[in-house]
């Protein structure tokens, strides 16, 4: 299917199912899963089958066992993830800890180690095109006090919206429609991006709310802008949830925000994170 023929009966029986099949109800997307070394069928079937619809899906182990990260990598290879992206605070499988550290500041540009608020984003919308980040899981040790709360919303859905208010969505197909400036500290080149892509045929957004270290090509300024009021403002389609202990959540990239939050003297948020340039199928 052609989603681009937004016209087409076959897109409006996506478009409809998309909107229509959407709920806001963790119990609906939350799969336990008994070992994450042997998952059963009927778990990995219920993956399946969340994923495959909403492009999300949280997980609960009711087994935990002791080594966290050959846990978490376990639970990444049933949902099929790989090709994992290396950063300089990732290990050699790509697996990162994500928590508040005061004296990574020059690192906060880039990588939620702060306790701050964290605006609407897909994940690697500062990568290359050919570089994409496809999926990303998050897996929570010690969720914080207070705060820490995750928003969700399905890029797919932002795409039917806009084409339901808009119907000029090859705008933000454009090849430039951003460009991140080159960073020398770190050695990274400019990258331009489009907002919407097909990457594999499937639908990839790159998106970011932040101002900073991004600059929109003036020619879809009020397509940009129109974008990010329907993000923030179709609260009917965002999906709230603190992930707990011993809680996960995988995505194919959709857009997402977090709260701030405040960690007390005896107890750091702490999760880990795996982005993949492969897209979670099962």
């Amino acid at each position: 299917m052609n989603i681009l023929v937004n016209l087409s009966d076959n897109y409006k029986r996506w478009a409809d199912g998309k909107l229509e099949g959407f709920t806001d109800k963790i119990d609906d997307l939350l799969v336990e899963i008994n070992n994450p070394l042997s998952i059963s069928t009927a778990e990995k079937s219920q993956i399946n089958q969340i994923i495959k619809s909403k492009n999300v899906v949280f997980f609960d182990v009711n087994k935990p066992i002791p080594d966290k990260k050959k846990q978490i990598k376990a639970y990444a290879s049933i949902f099929g993830m790989g090709d994992y992206e290396l950063d300089s605070k990732s290990d050699t499988d790509g697996l990162t800890e994500i928590k508040h550290n005061k004296k990574t500041q020059q690192d906060i540009e880039y990588i939620p180690y702060s306790d701050k608020q964290l605006n609407w984003h897909t994940d690697g919308y500062y990568n290359s095109q050919s570089n994409s980040i496809l999926s990303w899981l998050l897996y929570c040790v010690c969720p914080s006090d207070d705060g820490g709360i995750n928003k969700y919303m399905d890029h797919e859905i932002a795409y039917i919206l806009y084409n339901k208010n808009y119907q000029n969505i090859t705008k933000l197909m454009i090849p430039d429609s951003y460009i991140i400036p080159e960073n020398k500290s770190n050695g990274r080149p400019e990258v331009k991006n489009p907002v919407f892509s097909f990457v594999n045929n499937r639908l990839n957004m790159k998106f970011s709310m932040r101002e900073k270290n991004i600059i929109w090509n003036e020619k879809i300024t009020e397509e940009i802008n129109n974008l990010k009021n329907i993000i923030e403002s179709s609260h009917d389609y965002h999906l709230t949830y603190k992930l707990q202990a011993g809680q996960g959540v995988v995505t194919n990239n959709v857009i997402h925000m977090r709260t701030a939050f405040t960690n007390s003297k005896n107890k750091n948020r702490l999760l880990y994170r795996l982005r993949s340039k492969i897209r979670v199928s099962c």
